[in-house]
This record gives C-alpha cells, structure tokens and sequence, in this order.
C-alpha cells in the first residue's frame, strides 16, 4: 500500500509539481495513524482546505434505496450533521455508477431538477467513486464549489490518489460491523440456548423432585397397607363375632361362657385393630407433612432429630427391599429454624442413592444373609459455632475416584444404562449449599460411601 502510494506521488509530482506534492504531504501528515471516524474527519477537512471548495463530503451509498448518506461533510471548513438523500436527477448517481464526475460551472443547468444544487448555490462539482476490494461502487467522495473551478486536474488527482485509502476505510469498518453483528447474533443465539438448556435442567431437576416424591408415594402406600390390612382382618372378626352373638339373642341360648368368649375377643380385636388405624395414621400424618414441607418450603422451628426420624419414617419401604437397617444417632435436643423440606429432600436423595447404587449391586440374597447388614448411619451433632454437622454414611459397595471427583456435577451417573439422569447428589449440593446456608463433602472410607455436611439457622425468608 506505501509503495503504491509512493509511486502515485511521484507520478503526481511530474505532472503537477513541486506545490501540489506540498498538499498532499500536508494531508498525509493530517491522517496519520488515524482511523474511522477520525480519519474521515481529517481527510475530509484537509482535502476540502486544500482544493479551496465551499463543500466537501464522503458519502455511503445504499444501492437499494438510490440513496447516499455522509460520512462526514465539510461546510466552509466546519464539520456539520450528516444528512441522506435521494441519488435520482443528481450528479452523484453518475458518479455511483462508477464514473468521475467534473463540472466546472454551471452544474444547475445540467440538472435542473437537483434542488440541493440551487438551494446551495453551487456552481462547479466534483465527485469521484470509491471502489471496494471487489472493484464494487460503496461510496463517492464530491467537492462543490460556489464559484467555477478550473483545477480539474489537481483535484480530481488529488480525490484519486486518497479515494482508495477512503474506500479501504469504509471496506474495513463494514467488515468489523459484519463481524459484531455476526458476534451478536451468535451471542444472542448462545444465550437462547443457554437459556433452552437451564429450562431443561430445572425441568429435569423438578422431574427428579417428582420422583424421589413418586417413590415416597409408593413406599408410604406400601407401608400404610399392612397396618389397614389388619385393621380390616380384625374388623371382620368383630363383625363374624357380633352375627354370632346376634344369632343367640334371636334363638335364646346365649350364655355366659358365649358372652365372655365374644368380650375376650373384641377386646384383643378392638385393641389390634385402634393399634393398626394410629399407625396408619401416622405415617399418612408424616407423609402429609414431608410432602407437603418439599413443596411449600416455609421455615420453620424444629427438633432437628425429631423431624429426621419422622421423614425416615416414611421411607422404610425404600430401604426394605435390600434390607437396610437405618440409624439416627443425635445425643442431644438441636432446636432451630429451617426449611423442613429442604431436609425432607437431601435424606429422600441421599438414601435413595445408597439403595438405588451402593447396596442394589451388592445384594445377593444367598450371600448377604451370610454376611453382615446393609446399613445406614446418620450422626447429628451442634458444633460450638451454632452449625449443625451431618455425618451420613453406608456400608455399600462405595464410590470410585471418578465418582468421588464428580457425584455433585449435574447429570453425572454411575448407573445411565438403568436410567439414572444424574441429577441426585447435584440437587442435593445445591439445596445444601444455596437453601440452608451450607456445605456438604466426599469423605473417604475405607469401605461404603460418606458425605458430610453442614448447615446453619435460617433467619429470614
């Protein structure tokens, strides 16, 4: 580009002179290391200095509206707002259809239709096309002039000479514009995603919500089904013990020996059945509360042990199945206020995750009845700072070094063949850490898994 510019100077030189080649240095000198917006007020400025015009202007052109719009315009040496207008019935059509444009004087009457021209008094114009890599017409640069102008020569050479660097500008700008706004749309097209991928998450996530509930649903269902099944049986051996006892009022042969046979058997009847219905009661009482508790998320006050039986409570039927025997070891009252779902949540995932991968393939029927039990522990203890420590643990098959690394990544499972998602142990992570104003960790153990964790009171909503 220097060579290039070096030799049109020297070639201008030879034409035009020693004072012409003092211009140009003065122009060059004017756009120095400059660019945009800079370098088109300065070139502007200094060329419209140099050839005396009353006007001077670098205009895009918008092919598709027959339209130019400046870029920069000079008006008796002062910079002015830009303005667009209409190419039909001007000069500047011709020039945009890539043809140097020179009219010495009387430029009004050769379009008559041009208002701009009359209204702005302009005698003699200038306009040359600035040409794209491509040889494409994007722009002219035009210089008016309210009194005839008879350096066509100088002008026009000197309008060539810069109009490629003018063209090379307007090229780039275009270009850094095509590249931002390609960067917008694929920004724009990143977040959407984002934002598709985060809905599918929290859709998953609830998914998994659903069904960690599902499961408790089932297992209650399960658990309240014994206690009502002999609430039943017993119900009807009072109502077979009171036909009998009808029949022998109807007949007259009721005896003592009958009365006291009927009174011995609906005492142990009745006895059973009241027994049965109050522990179907309860765990339909502590099952409405859990569930209810993971749903509402309100805090409150709680006996921390207490309320961590009462949800272990109802999830004894996930346990039977391998035969887990679930311990709750806290040595003293820890009162404070919580979310109770929240906790409902972390121990409905945590236990299902021991079930579902830390005891499901280990268990053999044959061999654990020879070995020692499926376990759960659960140490609850308030340390001096207020926080409440969690220690939960199993003797299962235990997690892996992989698994140590990412249990609390959405999405990563051990079990994806079985339909595991993945999501557990992650919501758990953030439950713990964004709801209860605490933290949980990996601990390493000789054998089964361990996770600890921490939390504090919650003061507010």
């Amino acid at each position: 580009m220097k060579n290039k510019m070096a030799y049109a100077i020297v070639k201008l030189w030879w034409h035009l002179g020693v004072s012409m080649l003092t211009h140009i240095q003065e122009i060059i000198e004017a756009v120095s290391n400059s660019y945009g917006d800079e370098f088109f007020t300065k070139v502007t400025l200094a060329l419209n200095k140099v050839i005396a015009a009353d006007y001077t202007f670098i205009a895009r052109l918008d092919s598709h509206a027959h339209s130019c719009r400046t870029e920069v315009l000079v008006a008796k040496g002062k910079i002015v707002d830009n303005f667009e207008y209409s190419l039909e019935n001007t000069p500047c059509a011709n020039v945009a259809d890539d043809s140097v444009c020179f009219y010495p004087k009387d430029i009004c009457k050769y379009y008559p239709k041009d208002q701009l021209l009359f209204d702005m008094k302009i005698q003699a114009y200038l306009g040359t096309p600035l040409l794209d890599s491509k040889q494409q017409v994007i722009g002219i640069i035009v210089a008016l002039f309210e009194t005839e102008h008879k350096k066509e020569k100088e002008t026009s050479a000197l309008f060539q000479l810069f109009s490629g660097r003018i063209a090379a500008e307007l090229e780039r700008l275009d270009y850094e514009q095509s590249l931002e706004d390609k960067i917008a749309a694929r920004t724009l097209e990143l977040s959407e995603t984002v934002k598709q991928l985060q809905l599918t998450q929290q859709q998953l996530v609830e998914s998994e919500k659903m069904s960690a509930l599902g499961n408790l649903v089932a297992g209650v269902a399960h658990e309240v089904n014994t206690p009502l099944g002999i609430a039943i049986t017993t119900h009807s051996i009072l109502a077979d013990e009171f036909n009998k006892l009808q029949d022998k009022l109807a007949t007259k042969s009721l005896s003592m020996k009958d009365m006291e046979r009927f009174r011995k058997t609906s005492e142990s009847a009745i006895a059973m059945q009241g027994e049965n219905l109050n522990r179907a009661k309860k765990l339909i009482s502590s099952f409405k509360k859990t569930a209810a508790d993971q749903h509402q998320l309100e805090i409150e006050t709680l006996d921390i042990g207490q309320y961590y039986q009462q949800v272990i409570s109802t999830l004894r039927s996930i346990l039977k199945p391998q035969k887990v025997s679930l311990t709750i070891e806290c040595q003293e009252q820890i009162v404070l206020a919580t979310y109770p779902g929240i906790h409902a949540q972390i121990l409905t995932n945590l236990i299902s995750n021991s079930v579902k991968h830390g005891f499901a393939s280990k268990h053999n029927a044959e061999v654990d009845n020879a070995r020692q039990e499926n376990k759960i522990t659960i140490e609850i203890k308030q340390l001096t700072t207020g926080e409440v420590d969690v220690i939960y643990s199993d003797n299962g098959r235990g997690l892996s070094k992989k698994a140590q690394q990412h249990i609390f990544e959405p999405f990563f499972t051990t079990a994806r063949a079985q339909g595991g998602i993945g999501l557990g142990m992650s919501i758990v992570f953030n439950l713990i850490n964004q709801k209860i104003n605490g933290s949980i960790e990996v601990k390493k153990t000789k054998s089964g898994a361990c996770f600890h964790y921490k939390f504090k009171e919650n003061t507010s909503n």
